[in-house]
């Protein structure tokens, strides 16, 4: 069979002027190799001009109580190239305590949020909030104090910092507290002082007496001379200490989004805990420290954070909610939900698990 021309006039080419018609005459053979060429020219398109797909990538701003080992997932998600993988261009937005971060949720102003406990205290006044997946469900805090602090029974009369009331540093000192027989009332000041680097400065300072933090804080401040009063991470509480909250109506409209960015921060997690030196890098940068310096302090928190408390499989945790719900105490409305599941949703979670994707990271 003979070649067919197919004929056609274009407004535009290369060579023309705008506005200017040119006839165009192509093959059929013609039109087999250039469809056979799409991928090949789709591919160069890719590894040459890499800001064009850059710009196809969804742009998301995910909030962060503070600077905190607890948050490597997330800066690792990004620094490693995860969260562009899955086709997301995040800002991360660091804020000072987890009850900022409902009030931007709530506002519209983030599109989710990685945190822990204080999301409750919204939702329980009615916010629409949910926790869809919960690295680290235990108390990871150790309890520093000055060096003339001995014993739980000399924290009497001190005053010692959180990040916001209602924070999850908030509700891990008040435990602490009562775990050592004082009175969180009663028997001291709590103050409201900032995130951890901040806490930790004004007990360098002498502004407070103690404050709650976790690795690589908590073993830098024992070798600066503070004591540990209490290890919170080794009692073993149930707390949703940091996860991934949304709202119900960001995951009814946009639930492929957090599909992909649960995606990423699942791979983030496995490649924490895969690569040591890739671990302690990303902590280092995110928490501004010296990785040769503070080598020894970095180390305890790639251990007892990254190896001992996040979670492979991150589900919500009712029982850690629950917790949660009682530690609000008198601060829960009477007429507000007891039932820790009216404040998770896990179907992403089992979305993932069923497709085969969590599997996948570890074999």
């Amino acid at each position: 069979m003979g070649t067919r021309n197919i004929h056609f006039t274009t407004k535009l080419t290369k060579d023309t002027k705008v506005g200017e018609e040119q006839d165009c005459k192509i093959s059929l053979s013609d039109l087999r190799v250039l469809r056979g060429a799409i991928p090949i020219i789709a591919l160069a398109l890719v590894f040459h001009f890499p800001a064009a797909t850059s710009a196809l990538a969804q742009n998301i701003r995910i909030g962060i109580p503070g600077l905190s080992a607890e948050f490597t997932p997330v800066w690792a998600a990004k620094d490693r190239g995860r969260l562009k993988k899955h086709g997301l261009e995040a800002e991360i937005i660091v804020m000072q305590g987890g009850t900022q971060l409902v009030q931007a949720l709530v506002g519209g102003s983030l599109d989710f949020a990685v945190m822990g406990g204080a999301y409750l205290s919204g939702a329980v006044r009615g916010a629409d909030l949910v926790m869809v997946a919960t690295h680290m469900d235990r108390f990871p805090y150790s309890l520093i104090v000055k060096p003339s602090i001995k014993r739980s029974e000399d924290l009497k009369g001190t005053k010692l910092a959180i990040s916001r009331f209602g924070s999850s540093s908030d509700a891990g000192l008040r435990v602490a507290l009562q775990r050592s027989g004082i009175n969180p009332d009663k028997d001291v000041t709590i103050m409201q002082v900032g995130g951890q680097t901040e806490r930790y400065a004004a007990l360098k300072a002498g502004v407070i007496d103690g404050t709650v933090v976790i690795p690589p804080l908590s073993s830098a401040a024992q070798r600066a001379g503070f004591n540990s009063i209490i290890n919170m991470a080794k009692l073993g509480i149930p707390f949703p200490q940091e996860g991934v909250v949304a709202s119900r109506q960001y995951i009814a409209t946009r639930r492929d989004t957090l599909l992909r960015f649960l995606r990423a921060y699942l791979e983030a997690v496995r490649d924490l805990k895969a690569e040591k030196e890739f671990a302690i890098a990303v902590m280092a940068r995110h928490l501004r420290m010296d990785p040769k310096k503070d080598r020894e302090a970095l180390e305890d928190s790639f251990q007892e954070v990254v190896i001992e408390q996040m979670l492979k499989v991150p589900y919500p945790s009712t029982e850690a909610v629950k917790m949660g719900i009682e530690l609000l105490g008198k601060d829960r409305p009477a007429k507000a939900s007891g039932d820790a599941k009216d404040y998770i949703d896990g179907s992403l979670m089992q979305e993932l698990e069923k497709s085969g994707f969590i599997q996948t990271l570890y074999k």
